[in-house]
């Protein structure tokens, strides 16, 4: 189980509020999806039955109508753009505005790639609430002794570089699992599961065959028509560490490793280009590069909710 204090306990009261808004915000999807504009309910052919069939539709534009609007409101109000104050936004459980921001880094700065784009939008990448820290546990089984500052330098570096902030709340006995629950996740409780990173190995996550020394990725919801991710895993190979931590110079080996698993976690996908982090393979470069900063500066540019 995750160790919590008082603080983090707080912090969860109101991931719960939130996650409560944005079912219902999910349920207005669903329910405009069903009967949206121009998607009325059929009216039969028995004339016996019209009067009443078209009250149901009446009905059903009505639905429509209050789905458009609370759809509207609530998407005011969730982007931190109204005049509503900053105390009911809060009571709702939204933030009002992004925790920080980094410049706008030009598109032709090196390369760059998303793991995911918005439906119809390609150049938009899937991102995290950017009003919103991305709470992370550690899982310390099979972790190098220095492991909670690896974690702590690759959050910081992507906090640097995105403007993302992240809030490491303690240790967890969770392992990596393909069927994760993310949502009301008996380690944590009610709310979205926090990020989880741990070590393992080819036997427990065949993933980490071969070559590979880690992985990372997130999970993404559907919410007001906009995916936004809400949690994921960060699992880093234990054999691989314990060879890097041999090496001479290899703590900033390991950092990489971390750093380049994070950049997956917020979003960044693999790039044909080896000067940058992002590059497939792990070839001695050991910091962002120019491709990987701009593509992380818009991956803090995510909706707020």
């Amino acid at each position: 189980m995750c160790a919590m204090d008082g603080g983090l306990w707080e912090r969860r009261a109101r991931a719960r509020r939130k996650r409560e808004m944005l079912r219902r915000l999910r349920e207005l999807d669903r329910i405009d999806a069903a009967h949206g504009l121009g998607a009325h309910p059929s009216l039969g052919h028995r004339r016996p039955r019209a009067r009443r069939a078209g009250r149901r539709a009446g009905r059903g534009a009505s639905v429509v109508a209050f789905v458009v609007s609370m759809s509207a409101v609530l998407l005011f109000v969730a982007l931190g753009t109204s005049p509503v104050p900053v105390s009911i936004r809060s009571a709702l459980g939204l933030g009002p505005d992004p925790l920080a921001t980094v410049p706008l880094l030009p598109a032709d700065d090196g390369h760059f790639e998303f793991l995911q784009t918005q439906p119809g939008r390609p150049k938009t990448p899937v991102a995290y609430d950017p009003c919103e820290k991305i709470e992370v546990v550690i899982n310390p089984d099979g972790a190098p002794d220095d492991y909670r500052n690896l974690v702590e330098t690759a959050t910081d570096r992507i906090s640097d570089a995105s403007g993302l902030k992240f809030d490491i709340i303690g240790n967890t006995d969770e392992r990596p699992s393909d069927d994760r629950q993310i949502e009301d996740n008996p380690h944590y409780g009610p709310g979205w599961a926090p990020v989880l990173v741990a070590w393992s190995d080819n036997d427990e996550t065949p993933q980490l065959g071969g070559d590979v020394a880690g992985l990372g990725g997130s999970t993404a919801v559907t919410i007001l028509g906009s995916k936004v991710y809400v949690t994921g895993v960060v699992t880093l190979d234990s054999e691989a560490f314990d060879d890097i931590s041999h090496r001479l110079n290899g703590r900033p080996q390991a950092q990489a490793i971390v750093d380049h698993e994070f950049g997956h976690l917020v979003g960044l996908d693999h790039v044909d280009d080896s000067g940058e982090l992002m590059y497939s393979e792990n070839i001695g470069r050991t910091s962002w590069g120019p491709g990987d900063k701009a593509g992380l500066s818009r991956l803090g540019r995510g909706k707020c909710l």
